[in-house]
């Protein structure tokens, strides 16, 4: 992490409004906040955010898409035909 991805508390407590414009005009995608020098929280733009939410989600499908195919067994699958018949308008 570069030194400008660290803020302290007392920092973010007197600059708040500066630190989320900055956040928001994409000048950092998050910070570190640290308190007696340790880090403590993160802080993130919302689209840094969103991004990460995105692709943990897309983890999470893949990893299940995974699993369900170590179980897949093709003669106790249904066809699409015969979902479209059953459920199909």
């Amino acid at each position: 992490m570069k030194t400008k991805d660290y803020l302290s508390a007392t920092t973010l407590s007197k600059k708040t409004a500066a630190t989320l414009e900055s956040l928001e005009k994409g000048e950092s995608e998050k910070l570190i906040i640290l308190k007696n020098n340790a880090p403590k929280a993160v802080l993130l733009s919302m689209e840094y955010y969103e991004a990460l939410e995105e692709e943990m989600e897309d983890l999470r499908l893949t990893a299940l898409a995974l699993a369900r195919l170590q179980t897949f067994d093709v003669k106790e699958a249904i066809s699409h035909d015969a979902m479209m018949e059953r459920f199909g308008r």
